[in-house]
């Protein structure tokens, strides 16, 4: 058993786990962690804010066993995770273009719990924010329609309503070439407005209030939409909240770069 790819601590716990399963006194062998443990050993190590560890874990239960739900969109969200912290775009697509495939295999494993399709909207949301012109568009399509799965699967599923209020917000913001392609590809451009981004996000925050995510993302968009003392608020709100998630420092780092042009308008 190689346990090379995981920090110190999460390969002890593994391996005492694999000793603990051997039948004391006997010669039986050690049992191998199975994807189980693999995708334990993953959530533990999210717990810690550890996402290599928990990348690293996911991936072995993946290979352990292909078929796993939780394995595939575990590993799907780990990446597009690490697509999020990588400041290297072919990194970024590359990452996001597995993390496509795993979820597309998630919502054939599963297609009515609505992670799967989450992961899916999302990893091809930021696929999209490598790609140009009608490519992009056709992403975006797909974006909108995983969304709305998963909210079909979960009515209350705030990841899908923060990708689609980040949807909306950025069709609405299209410029008029990319509107047009828009438009001879979906026969009818689909309605886009800030106002929804904002509803949809408004509610994320309700459903969810201490995800910072959602908090930025609700103040980038009313910036977006220049009502910039509402923006300030909200970004003030996600600042002040603890660490939850790997990619908190990120969306700090986008709010504390938005507010200052939501104060240079207050000032």
């Amino acid at each position: 058993m190689e346990f090379d790819r995981l920090d110190p601590g999460m390969a002890r716990g593994l391996l005492c786990l694999a000793l603990l399963l051997a039948v004391p006194g006997t010669s039986a062998p050690v049992t191998a962690p199975s994807a189980v443990d693999w995708v334990a050993a993953g959530d533990a190590a999210l717990g810690r804010l550890d996402l290599e560890g928990a990348a690293a874990a996911f991936r072995r239960a993946h290979e352990a066993a292909p078929d796993s739900y939780d394995a595939a969109w575990k590993l799907a969200r780990a990446l597009t995770d690490e697509a999020t912290l990588s400041n290297d775009a072919a990194v970024q697509k590359r990452l996001c273009a597995e993390a496509e495939r795993l979820a597309r295999h998630a919502t054939r494993l599963d297609p009515v719990d609505s992670r799967g399709h989450d992961y899916l909207a999302i990893s091809l949301g930021k696929l999209a924010l490598t790609e140009g012109g009608k490519r992009k568009v056709e992403l975006s399509k797909e974006v909108k329609a995983e969304a709305e799965w998963a909210l079909r699967c979960n009515p209350d599923d705030d990841l899908a309503l923060h990708v689609l209020a980040v949807w909306n917000r950025e069709m609405a913001d299209l410029n008029w070439v990319l509107r047009k392609l828009a438009g001879v590809l979906y026969g009818k451009l689909p309605p886009a407005s800030i106002d929804t981004a904002i509803a949809n996000l408004t509610r994320a925050t309700v459903l969810r209030p201490e995800v910072i995510p959602h908090r930025v993302e609700l103040g980038v968009t009313l910036a977006a939409a220049r009502r910039w003392a509402e923006a300030r608020v909200e970004l003030e709100k996600g600042l002040a909240l603890p660490t939850g998630w790997v990619t908190d420092d990120h969306y700090r780092a986008l709010a504390r770069a938005t507010l200052l042009q939501v104060q240079a308008h207050l000032r």
